[in-house]
Parts: C-alpha cells; sequence; structure tokens
C-alpha cells in the first residue's frame, strides 16, 4: 500500500470516529430524570415488630427503676438490721434462750475484743457452749455468748 492510500483510508475513518466519540459524550453527560427515589414502604408487619421492640425496652428500664429502688430499700434496712445487733450485743443482757437463725445464717458479732464478755459461741443445735480454742467454735449454726450461757462443752470445757 502506498502513501496517498493510507491518507485517504486515515481521512475516510476519522469522520465516523469522531461521530461516534461526540455520541458517546452526549450520552454520558445527558440530563437523566428518573423518578425520584422513595422511602421505602413500611410494612405493617415491620411497624408491629419495631413497636414490640420498643415496648420491651421500655419494660426492661422501668423493671431495672423498680429493682435499683428496692436495692437500695435492702440496704437501708440492713444497715438498720446491723445497728439493732450491735446494740443488743452491746447491752449485755443475753439470755438462755438463742434467737432463732435469720435464714439458716450464723448470727455473730464480728471480732469481739478481748474484753468482750462474748467470747463463747452458744451452738443453737446441741445448746452447747465452746470457747475460742475448740474445734466447734463458730463451725456450726449459733450465737456468741457468755461463759454462763448454755451447756460447757466436753470437750474444751466451755
Amino acid at each position: 500500500m502506498n502513501w496517498k492510500s493510507l491518507r485517504v483510508l486515515a481521512h475516510s475513518v476519522q469522520l465516523p470516529f469522531v461521530i461516534g466519540l461526540g455520541g458517546l459524550l452526549v450520552a454520558a453527560f445527558a440530563e437523566d430524570n428518573p423518578e425520584p427515589a422513595r422511602p421505602p414502604a413500611e410494612s405493617q408487619e415491620a411497624h408491629a415488630e419495631l413497636e414490640k421492640i420498643r415496648d420491651g425496652i421500655n419494660r426492661i428500664l422501668e423493671e431495672n427503676s423498680r429493682l435499683k429502688e428496692e436495692n437500695a430499700q435492702l440496704r437501708k434496712e440492713n444497715q438498720q438490721l446491723r445497728r439493732l445487733l450491735a446494740e443488743k450485743a452491746g447491752l449485755g443482757r443475753l439470755t438462755n434462750s438463742a434467737p432463732a437463725p435469720v435464714s439458716g445464717l450464723q448470727s455473730s458479732v464480728a471480732n469481739p475484743g478481748p474484753d468482750s464478755p462474748l467470747t463463747y459461741w452458744l451452738s443453737t443445735s446441741s445448746g452447747q457452749r465452746h470457747n475460742s480454742r475448740c474445734r466447734y467454735f463458730k463451725t456450726g449454726e449459733g450465737r456468741l455468748c457468755g461463759a454462763e450461757d448454755g451447756k460447757a462443752c466436753k470437750l474444751c470445757g466451755g
């Protein structure tokens, strides 16, 4: 092929190429006006489910606040009971009859001092008195007591 024929071929291809490129540019930059996007329609089921979740959250929040109030009230009652127990132990007016244990818990004054008259342990089940060196001292249900309460233990002499 010679030089003149290539030049003619290039001019004949150039015009359709420019037209095709222009068409593509017009199509790319053309204003496209589709329908405006609508929010998805909420179905009744989704709305009902959302309401159930919100109601559940509200119930949980109410229960939480109620439990907080109850917890605060129980703390106050616990403080009052501790105060009463300390006052009762401080009076030194103990009798031979042991008070009923509260829900199976041991009732005792925390670490009585050496001057305290309550240096013995009275087992409520057996009514025996144990001194601080006895292996049964503060091992079962009972309370602190004085030297004259209950029966003396045969092991330690109470």
